[in-house]
């Protein structure tokens, strides 16, 4: 296979793992009480994907091996950290009622995205478990250099994308508050799932299960 053939199948692969366009509505609910702050929370976003990304396709495989990590280690954590996340946006971030007290009915403070905007956004619900390993699985395919160029190419032109989605797409959404708040729960109920998949498929690659 020719570095040309590889480059564009490894583009096609990041850009449906990372998907830089419809994730990029999830990006709107989190930032929705700061839109001020989007193109700063975007580069952020760009610069963590990139060093993710770029860092697994040229030293990925010898670095998890040198530590001892396993990729099913890290997918399971990583969804982990999915589920809670989806949780925490289906039921709004607010208390329950089952934990009583007036702290059940009072409506949560605005909340800021500065602390999830690297984890669990960035790292790993865009740059996820999938995303790292087929950056390392491309990056070792092809003769000397070929496949870690493709690679490179790959992840380049997926996080030049994201401004796409998550400012040019986002900024030209309008969405009342109750929309939003459906858009929130469901979104939650979604992020969820696939915390629980990645979870389960490191499960089963951690004991050859399939």
């Amino acid at each position: 296979m020719s570095t040309l053939e590889l480059t564009v199948q490894a583009t096609i692969a990041m850009i449906l793992l990372v998907d830089p366009f419809i994730r990029g509505l999830f990006f709107r609910v989190l930032t929705d009480n700061e839109p001020e702050r989007r193109r700063e929370y975007v580069g952020r976003i760009m610069v963590v994907i990139a060093i993710t990304l770029g860092g697994a396709a040229l030293v990925g495989r010898p670095v998890l091996d040198l530590v001892g990590i396993d990729l099913s280690a890290f997918g399971f954590a990583g969804g982990l950290v999915l589920l809670l996340m989806g949780f925490e946006m289906l039921f709004g971030g607010e208390p329950t009622r089952a934990q009583g007290g007036a702290a059940a009915h009072e409506e949560p403070a605005p909340r800021s995205a500065e602390d999830s905007i690297v984890v669990p956004y960035a790292i790993p619900f865009m740059a996820g478990p999938g995303a790292i390993t087929t950056v390392i699985g491309i990056a070792s395919t092809g003769q000397g250099w070929s496949g870690t160029v493709a690679a490179l190419i790959a992840v380049a032109i997926t996080v030049a994308l994201i401004p796409v989605g998550h400012l040019l797409l986002v900024n030209r959404m309008r969405m009342s508050a109750q929309t939003i708040a459906i858009v929130t729960r469901f979104g939650g109920l979604f992020v969820a799932t696939i915390g629980i998949q990645l979870m389960l498929n490191a499960i089963r690659t951690y004991f050859g299960l399939g």
